[in-house]
């Protein structure tokens, strides 16, 4: 019940290549230059295939990427070789990373919430803190799925042939498994339930809020300054 099979059938994560993955790139692309306008050295944090390090690459920024899953970085690296990039990608955990206190300028956090309970997130804001030069910036990109899931309604059409055959949370709502399903197969994947206040409360543990961009519906890119 994990990602690895809703991130091989969607690819809005994985190829960076598609429509879909594209989009996310161009939606997120204005606004990212709107708060680095300073270039400097970047943190790519759970950044999948690295989509988002090649955007700021070529703008000019010095970017690393991380990610807790090797076929992620397997993909992330192919990309690389093939665009000749100089990204360099690094399995690792975003709970205990391995970098040297405030190493960097910028730590972009795109899509990612959901993967974290609150105290795997809470280490995770505090290692962005501890990695964060005093004058850095942390973005964050993340939608709030508290406000979305009693929305979410089954038959809702997800991709190009699955679509949403249950949504089951938990009690309290903490978590919520959703059943995806086409004429051939179904999966399930378990989320974590991040609402905006949730986070915004827990991020206010480390950082000052800058800036907030509303995304669509239901999602925030926050910009936030170390403590």
């Amino acid at each position: 019940m994990g990602f690895k099979e809703y991130y091989r059938v969607f690819p809005t994560y994985t190829d960076i290549n598609s429509q879909e993955y594209r989009s996310r790139i161009e939606t997120l692309e204005p606004l990212l230059m709107k708060y680095m306008k300073k270039r400097g050295k970047v943190l790519d944090l759970a950044c999948g295939v690295g989509g988002f390090s090649f955007l700021l690459e070529d703008y000019g920024f010095e970017v690393v990427g991380v990610d807790i899953s090797e076929d992620m970085i397997r993909k992330a690296r192919e990309y690389a070789k093939s665009r000749e990039s100089n990204v360099e990608f690094i399995v690792g955990d975003a709970r205990k990373l391995s970098f040297e206190d405030k190493t960097f300028d910028y730590v972009i956090f795109i899509d990612s919430i959901v993967h974290f309970e609150p105290l795997e997130l809470n280490q995770v804001f505090k290692e962005v803190r501890r990695v964060l030069k005093p004058s850095g910036k942390f973005i964050m990109y993340f939608t709030d799925l508290r406000e979305l899931l009693p929305r979410l309604k089954e038959s809702l059409v997800v991709g190009q042939k699955y679509w949403i055959s249950k949504v089951i949370p938990d009690q309290e709502e903490r978590t919520v498994v959703i059943e995806f399903k086409s004429e051939q197969d179904s999966f399930r994947v378990r989320f974590n339930v991040w609402g905006k206040t949730g986070v915004e409360l827990l991020a206010k543990l480390y950082f000052t809020k800058e800036a907030e961009e509303k995304v669509g519906n239901y999602s925030y890119l926050t910009v936030y300054n170390p403590k």
